[in-house]
């Protein structure tokens, strides 16, 4: 091994190493995506020039047609890389209508260094490395994919056992910035197989896999683990548990630490504060809490009633425990969105559950999430919403539903490049969360791209063919391709699977649309009957009367349904089933009164 030449870029406190293919901030790497990476070495070495958009998309794409959003997405993500978002510090201006040029002096660096040393900087990428000697230490770059436990008792009330188990353990090792964990629901495909670790690993692109098979004795639980090398097929790591209900948190941990002792992490004060911070509660109140994550995972209404008496069973046990404040706080939040419950009744049980949350621990993203929720879907706070599902995001840059929701905010608010950014984000951090890929169909929708919507949604569904409100968003989009009986035939799917007066709206909108009047007066008249009784979304209500071309009961109960707070109505600025009446001067009024930007 002899010296060579090491040639990178230096701009304020970040390096772009050529070789690598990475870039470091103060040492440390900084995790983008290969395209991303390109995008930032065209500006760089053309720095203080303008780099014209056409001339980027064809070299970063030269082999296929793509969307400037796409390029557009890369500069986000860069600006967020860079720090611009929490400082006036540009790097990255915007030409109008032209494209983009990097702003910050850069200096550019040959540097001799020893091929040797660079040997062992590169070895510390696999997880079975040797620790760096050589003073220019790099952090590990590992990815681990934990794959759901194998139930080998094949007892059913095992089930949310085994899947919090390894939600969990997912959860608390994402919190490390050294490693990158793979989500939930990727793993969670594999759910009852008896999958090849090595086999998985290399289709999820993993460097290590742990595997783990459950049983239960008595009172007693049978925890096996495995850790395993995807490059070589060894064996790593691995352990057997045999511990009562109530160990079952020290068993987590102590599953956690030993990932990261063999993959050879360095864990900072912070990181083992992290590690532990999920697993100081109450055993009891932990098994409630798993109860609760595993119905409302389900995304039904009888799922998010269990998960709400199974939160509250474990907040009972152990008033101290933030997580089960915030699954109470999102289970409320869903309610009426779904037209389960007031908001009257279901904002102010949000709002203290994620208060709460906050008061207990406010260093935790969830809870900032569950509040920015809150401030957006009832409260119609735009200012306090945005920030907490900032801090959310800094807090923990890889929860996923931080960046989805924030999706849903930005929407609202008509910005809908930014919105579709931090949806893909939510889509890259989880490819396969049914929630956020039939969010992306409904952002498609609202941005007027209806044959992405369509087919957006059409695969969420061949994932979840129960997905009830992928079906909603399927109907409403084929409501604006003005193929109504398909509306109308996905409308009523979603009415097999929920019964929500939501749906019954809906199905009365699409029969107006499809000219079947007395179909949809008669809807309308059973569900303007039923709100007497009981709770009715007052914008389903409005969208019927919108779809008969009657604007002034349309507007009387857009207006009730602002005065009910009703969630729906937020995306009102966006919403293409409102079209026809955006030209009458009511609905300005309307959109002052919710403040949103005009």
């Amino acid at each position: 091994m002899g010296m060579r030449i090491n040639h990178y870029y230096e701009f304020g406190p970040f390096r772009l190493d050529l070789e690598q293919r990475l870039l470091l901030h103060e040492e440390r790497p900084v995790p983008l995506a290969p395209k991303v990476i390109e995008t930032l070495l065209l500006l760089v070495e053309r720095a203080g020039s303008v780099v014209e958009k056409s001339q980027m998309m064809s070299e970063l794409w030269p082999d296929r047609y793509v969307e400037e959003s796409n390029l557009t997405q890369n500069i986000f993500t860069l600006r967020k890389a860079l720090g611009e978002s929490e400082s006036k510090d540009q790097y990255i201006e915007t030409v109008p209508k032209r494209g983009y040029r990097f702003v910050k002096p850069v200096k550019e660096v040959h540097e001799e260094i020893d091929d040797s040393a660079a040997e062992t900087a590169r070895g510390v990428r696999s997880a079975t490395a040797q620790r760096q000697t050589t003073k220019r230490q790099a952090e590990p770059n590992i990815t681990l994919a934990v794959l759901p436990l194998v139930n080998a008792s094949e007892d059913s009330n095992l089930e949310y056992l085994s899947d919090g188990i390894i939600e969990n353990i997912i959860n608390t090792l994402s919190q490390l910035p050294q490693l990158r964990v793979i989500t939930r629901s990727t793993v969670f495909r594999y759910k009852g197989q008896e999958a090849d670790p090595q086999q998985v690993g290399r289709a999820l692109g993993a460097s290590a896999v742990l595997t783990g098979r459950i049983f239960q004795l008595g009172e007693r639980l049978i925890i096996a683990t495995e850790l395993v090398d995807v490059a070589q097929g060894w064996q790593i790591w691995g352990e057997q548990y045999n511990r009562t209900l109530s160990d079952i948190l020290s068993v987590q941990q102590e599953v956690s630490k030993h990932i990261s002792e063999e993959l050879r992490l360095k864990l900072t004060d912070e990181d083992e504060q992290k590690l532990g911070r999920y697993y100081n509660v109450a055993p009891e109140a932990y098994l409630y809490y798993l109860k609760g994550r595993y119905y409302y995972n389900k995304r039904t209404e009888s799922g998010y009633q269990k998960a709400i008496e199974s939160f509250e069973h474990a907040i009972d046990i152990d008033p101290g425990y933030a997580l089960a404040y915030c699954g109470l706080a999102d289970s409320y939040a869903a309610y009426d969105f779904y037209g389960i419950l007031p908001p009257w009744e279901a904002n102010p049980k949000a709002k203290a559950a994620a208060l709460n949350a906050l008061a207990i621990d406010d260093t935790l993203a969830e809870p900032h999430a569950s509040l920015a929720c809150v401030k957006m879907i009832y409260e119609r706070d735009w200012v306090g919403a945005e920030k907490e599902f900032k801090r959310a995001i800094e807090l923990n840059p890889n929860y996923v539903h931080s960046h989805n929701w924030y999706s849903h905010f930005l929407m609202a608010m008509g910005r809908i490049e930014e919105s579709f950014n931090e949806s893909r984000i939510a889509l890259e951090l989880d490819p396969l969360d049914q929630g956020v890929a039939q969010y992306l169909g409904w952002h498609y929708l609202h941005a007027r791209q209806y044959d992405k919507s369509v087919k957006q949604l059409e695969q969420t569904l061949e994932q979840n063919p129960d997905f009830c409100l992928a079906h909603i968003t399927l109907g409403m989009a084929y409501e604006q391709r003005s193929e109504f009986d398909k509306a109308i035939a996905e409308f009523q799917k979603a009415g097999q699977i929920c019964k929500l007066s939501i749906i019954q709206g809906f199905i009365g909108h699409a029969y107006a649309l499809a000219g079947r009047r007395d179909k949809a007066v008669q809807i309308l008249e059973e569900l303007s009957e039923l709100s007497k009784r009981s709770y009715v979304p007052p914008y389903v209500i409005a969208l019927i009367y919108t779809a008969l071309s009657e604007k002034s009961e349309a507007f009387e109960w857009l207006d009730k349904a602002y005065a009910a707070q009703n969630e729906w109505l937020n995306w009102i600025k966006v919403a293409p089933e409102v079209d026809s009446l955006r030209s009458d001067p009511r609905f300005q009024k309307l959109i002052k009164l919710l403040k949103l930007p005009s």
